[in-house]
């Protein structure tokens, strides 16, 4: 059976996918536990929920580079405009301490935006990750800058007999759309679906829609898996190919 490709999609479409991707976060099951399939999307999801995770904070650049040195996110403290960098991990990184020491020397030497960044202050370091490795604390507790430094453990949480995930940061949680996401209105969810998804939803009856959403909602977080629409809007496969070698889910 033919299945739709992404050449079948007009401009438009292409730049609706694309915004449908960015606004959805890609979350995967591994060894049972959710984390965002990469640390794009990790950044992705910090970067539109920057002003509710970080109040105090403004995001002046993401992916700033100097020199070959580049953070996921230079920013300055709005009441004082003291510079901060942060780095984000989807896993674990031993040489963590070391890369964020590279970026700050890099960015004291160069002093960019120097309009919004009071080079005066001390650089705070603030590096987010699921977990941090032994060595990372040890790294820390040697360097001259140990008190410029600060660890924060992230972790996704699913919410007890309710389809919502949280992003839990240092105690406080943040709703995160996308698997599992929110249980959505027919009208909302579609919304949320790539193209050809959502042209399969849309002809679905409506008692069938909240089965499609728990059933796609835990096929399209596993790793690697991708969803294939027929050219009929008949039938949508989830696996990690169309071929007879490629592993099937549905």
């Amino acid at each position: 059976m033919p299945y739709l490709k992404a050449k079948h999609l007009t401009e438009a479409e292409k730049k609706r996918d694309e915004k449908v991707a960015k606004s959805t976060r890609n979350l995967v099951f591994i060894n049972e536990k959710i984390k965002f399939q990469s640390e794009e999307d990790l950044e992705n999801y910090i970067e539109e929920n920057f002003n509710q995770i970080f109040p105090d904070f403004i995001l002046i650049k993401r992916q700033h580079t100097i020199n070959t040195q580049r953070c996921d996110l230079l920013c300055s403290i709005k009441s004082v405009k003291q510079p901060v960098i942060i780095e984000l991990k989807n896993e674990e990184d031993r040489g963590l301490i070391s890369q964020l020491t590279r970026y700050r020397k890099a960015l004291v030497i160069e002093k960019p935006f120097a309009e919004k960044i009071d080079y005066s202050l001390p650089v705070k370091l603030i590096a987010i990750a699921p977990t941090f490795h032994e060595d990372n604390y040890t790294d820390k507790e040697a360097s001259k800058f140990e008190d410029d430094f600060c660890l924060w453990e992230f972790k996704i949480d699913i919410e007890e007999n309710k389809d919502i995930a949280q992003f839990n940061l240092s105690g406080k949680t943040y709703d995160i759309f996308g698997f599992p996401g929110k249980n959505l209105n027919s009208e909302s969810y579609s919304k949320s679906l790539p193209t050809f998804a959502w042209e399969f939803y849309s002809r679905l009856d409506e008692k069938y829609k909240k089965d499609f959403q728990a059933i796609r909602n835990q096929l399209i977080a596993q790793p690697k898996i991708k969803e294939m629409v027929s050219t009929s809007y008949r039938k949508v496969l989830y696996g990690t190919g169309e071929g007879k070698n490629h592993k099937k889910l549905a």
